[in-house]
């Protein structure tokens, strides 16, 4: 038997006892039952990159790339090397699949789609529907809803609203300080100043949630109806402040350190470093389900500048969007530098996985319940055409998803077969509990193809 598995279920039943036992007794059944394997947790993580992934640069050796291909290709992953800007991947192929051939021309944008690419709708022409994330969110509900965090140019603008939206109108921020980031996902767990800080954060939603009680007592019943979002919204806030509080040991076991790179003098690398960490530790902590991490991406969010010195330049800051307009530094090919650019991202993401890889769960680690959906906005180029739109995942949530150790590629848009991002991200929804057969907007070019339902290749 795993001594890991030996240990936390010690933990659970021992914290069990005592004066908070009451308290904590459904926080710690669920963690123990998912301990005993009765229980499979579930999170996702999507990472979005600005600039395009383009098919080319992401194609493992020895496996072709035709041109508008009439046919469903799957095979192994496994005894293929890796392309050189995914290479820290490569280490993971016996729990990644690499997606191609999916189209998403009903998001198409100029420099990105912006929140279309995970809503499948005209992202950056205001349609605001909800996106997947969002969707995938309340079902795998969490004491945060969902956490955003990104990196973009300019380090003292703290939150964007660029990738994701909870429902129609309704967008959702990204946190791009990682210090901002960790204040508030942490702050129960921190210092005596932080948790000051919490506890008058605290007692402040206690007090309005009842004062907006009191309120609509006073109201007629037309009224109290328009007063219902604001009373939901003020109790949702206490009982999560009530929720931190529940898991405040397991919040400080796994709150990141903060170091400079978490500062606004970091560059763009650095602070997506923070962005992965922060990210890890909120999940192990319990915090939310899924995350969502950008960098660069967003309707007029593609120009992030990187370090020049961290791409093996002589030079200051790098933009990156003039690389994606095919602009050489130094004599170095835009194409050498999209790919310099997606290696440092996937170093990050590598080690997101490894932090998870770390973490005991169930009669494996989180990482075995735990899905990683790597695209860009920008599908496939800079200037996206969206024919096809390359995605990696990475883990099977728990089992829920065939994606271990797969190169997948669907025939070509319009052909017999071609399958769209959409029915990529029904499948995320069945797989999560959600049966819907349908997810965003239907691409009208391809009316001649039954456009609903899953990706039933991926399904389990």
């Amino acid at each position: 038997m795993n001594p890991h598995l030996i240990s936390r279920r010690t933990f659970f039943r021992g914290a069990s006892l005592g004066v908070g036992g009451v308290f904590f007794a459904p926080f710690l059944r669920q963690l123990e039952a998912a301990t005993d394997g009765l229980v499979r947790p579930a999170r996702v993580l999507f990472f979005i990159q600005g600039n395009g992934l383009y098919p080319g640069q992401i194609q493992p050796v020895g496996i072709e790339h035709p041109e508008q291909p009439d046919k469903l290709e799957d095979r192994p992953l496994l005894g293929h090397q890796f392309a050189p800007s995914v290479a820290p991947l490569e280490p993971f192929a016996n729990r990644m699949t690499i997606l191609h051939g999916l189209s998403g021309r009903v998001s198409l944008g100029n420099h990105g789609t912006g929140m279309g690419a995970l809503g499948c709708f005209p992202g950056p022409k205001g349609t605001l529907l909800e996106t997947v994330d969002a969707a995938l969110a309340k079902k795998l509900q969490g004491i945060f809803f969902h956490v955003g965090l990104g990196v973009e140019t300019s380090p003292e603008r703290t939150t964007i609203y660029n990738v994701s939206v909870r429902s129609k109108g309704l967008a959702l921020p990204t946190q791009c300080s990682p210090l901002i980031a960790h204040r508030s996902l942490f702050s129960v767990a921190g210092g005596a100043d932080s948790r000051k800080e919490f506890d008058a954060n605290t007692q402040l939603m206690d007090f309005l949630a009842e004062d907006v009680k009191r309120m609509k007592s006073r109201l007629n019943a037309e009224e109290k109806l328009k007063l219902d979002p604001y009373v939901n919204a003020f109790e949702s806030l206490s009982k999560r402040q009530s929720s931190l509080v529940r898991i405040q040991d397991r919040t400080k076991a796994a709150t990141p350190k903060v170091t400079e790179m978490y500062g606004t003098e970091s560059y763009a690398f650095q602070r997506m470093e923070a962005q992965f960490e922060i990210a890890a530790s909120a999940m192990i902590a319990g915090l939310t389900n899924v995350v969502t991490v950008s960098s660069g991406a967003g309707d007029g969010k593609v120009g992030v500048d990187f370090d020049g010195s961290e791409l093996g330049l002589d030079a200051g800051p790098v933009p990156s969007h003039p690389i994606g307009h095919e602009m050489s530094i130094q004599d170095t090919p835009a194409t050498e530098l999209h790919c310099r650019i997606r290696l440092h991202h996937c170093e990050k993401l590598a080690g997101f996985i490894k932090k998870l890889e770390s973490i005991p769960e169930g009669n494996g680690t989180m990482m075995d319940n735990t899905l990683i959906v790597y695209l860009s906005d920008a599908a496939d180029r800079h200037h996206a055409q969206a024919y096809e739109w390359p995605v990696i995942l990475i883990g099977d949530l728990g089992g829920r998803l065939r994606t271990r150790n797969r190169y997948l590629r669907f025939p070509w848009y319009g052909k017999p077969g071609h399958r769209t991002i959409a029915n990529l991200y029904t499948a995320f929804l069945h797989a999560a509990g959600d049966r819907r057969e349908r997810f965003g907007l239907p691409d009208l070019a391809l009316k001649d193809l039954d456009q609903s339902g899953p990706l039933t290749e991926i399904l389990a």
